[in-house]
């Protein structure tokens, strides 16, 4: 018996290519608008709300806890001091971003690092 390679072919271009489940992107979206001072970022079950925020340089940034069983992890460079496992309450911050950059961040049980989007449980801070 003979199995045509179309099925599979058709599959791989259904799925979205190589960038992560469909409708990823390894890119963050910054949001639009100017930078805030402040924000505060609830960690959800199973996601961040928002899940990205823009502040000015010295701006800080507070995580609320909603959900249980969930981290924030910093992803690559610049970072930041994140938090381990935790259920709710419990409260990360407010963590002050110094310098500009994009920071971006997971969860070690939800996430998966480097891959925006698609129901993943990430994150950015943008810097500004």
């Amino acid at each position: 018996m003979r199995v045509s390679p179309l099925p599979l072919l058709t599959l791989l271009v259904a799925c979205g290519g190589s960038d992560g489940p469909a409708g990823t992107s390894n890119t963050p979206q910054e949001p639009a608008g100017n930078p805030v001072a402040a924000a505060t970022i609830q960690v959800q079950d199973n996601f961040y709300s928002p899940s990205t925020v823009l502040i000015s340089a010295g701006g800080t940034v507070t995580w609320t806890w909603a959900g249980d069983n969930h981290s924030v992890t910093p992803d690559g460079s610049p970072t930041f001091t994140g938090v381990a496992l935790r259920n709710a309450p419990f409260t990360l911050g407010p963590v002050v971003f110094a310098l500009a950059g994009t920071y971006s961040f997971h969860c070690t049980a939800h996430g998966v690092p480097g891959t925006y989007g698609g129901g993943t449980m990430t994150g950015a801070v943008f810097v500004r």
